[in-house]
């Protein structure tokens, strides 16, 4: 088991000059604020206790290089890991049923994506905000870029998600190619699997149609610029003013198997024609039929 209080940077408070547990008074912690006093010894309030408790102690996770000095809550686990705020989020939401080696790997990851927010330094678009003006992650508070009241999701910048996802990598452009490349460059994210950015629609894209990765999805499907029933041409990239792209990608919707690539009509034909009593296959011969002898084709049926 870890040790805790030991590298504490100032002394207990003399036992004739502490206040009992649970009373107001001035916690002597970064928060410097009369709160009710969690730790007696050191005088702490709950926050500052969990921010003090392994003070000096690095996250057990090896490339995160986060140190416990009084600015950031660190926790132990049932695994016996000392975990910064962050990385322990990420082991009880994203990653709790992982295994650790799994769950280190994955950390490792996310920590060498590139940096994030630079342009909004370089061009000063946002101030930081002073860690003691900062409200907790998933507080409800006005998001300082598009001043709605909203989970705040990034504490450095107080920005709700849509607005974290927006602005944390400002300027890239979306890496997936094909016959048209895609180089949007709104909402785009760094995929720590692929190590590529990508926007949101690919990544909905890819997501949606459980594909294996995005080299999949811009190799064997982007690549497919004609409707592959009718050979109409059909565009992967939306136009200007356009609500869907006119490739679409064709699923079974009982097995999830992509089938290929179809302009919008044939799309929704193929859509009717299986939502018919009768199966395809029957539906298409007889549609054939139909069309070579019209049954009330007759001479003396119209003028």
């Amino acid at each position: 088991m870890i040790e805790s209080w030991v590298q504490m940077p100032f002394d207990p408070v003399p036992e004739e000059k502490r206040v009992k547990a649970w009373e107001m008074a001035i916690c002597r912690g970064s928060c410097n604020s009369i709160k009710k006093i969690q730790n007696v010894p050191y005088q702490l309030c709950s926050t500052c206790s969990k921010k003090y408790r392994y003070y000096g102690r690095k996250c057990d996770i090896p490339n995160c290089k986060t140190v416990s000095d009084g600015m950031i809550a660190f926790q132990l686990t049932p695994e016996n890991k000392l975990l910064c705020t962050p990385c322990e989020r990420s082991w009880k939401g994203t990653f709790k049923n992982c295994s650790w080696e799994r769950f280190v790997e994955e950390r490792h990851l996310h920590l060498m994506r590139p940096p994030t927010f630079v342009k909004v330094k370089e061009e000063g678009l946002l101030p930081e905000i002073p860690p003691s003006q900062r409200v907790k992650q998933k507080d409800i508070a006005e998001c300082q870029f598009c001043y709605k009241h909203e989970k705040i999701e990034n504490m450095t910048y107080q920005l709700c998600s849509s607005c974290r996802n927006e602005l944390q990598y400002l300027g890239e452009k979306c890496s997936i190619g094909g016959a048209e490349p895609c180089e949007s460059e709104t909402n785009v994210r760094f995929n720590t699997q692929e190590s590529r950015f990508v926007c949101n629609s690919c990544n909905h894209m890819k997501r949606t149609y459980k594909l294996s990765s995005f080299q999949m999805y811009e190799r064997e499907i982007r690549t497919i610029t004609e409707c592959m029933i009718c050979e109409t041409p059909v565009s992967h990239n939306r136009k200007e003013g356009e609500k869907h792209c006119s490739a679409n990608i064709d699923h079974d919707h009982e097995t999830g198997e992509v089938r290929g690539v179809l302009c919008s009509n044939c799309n929704f034909v193929e859509g009717r024609m299986k939502a018919s009593p009768i199966s395809p296959h029957t539906f298409a011969r007889r549609m054939v039929s139909y069309l070579e002898n019209p049954p009330l084709s007759k001479s003396w049926m119209q003028e």
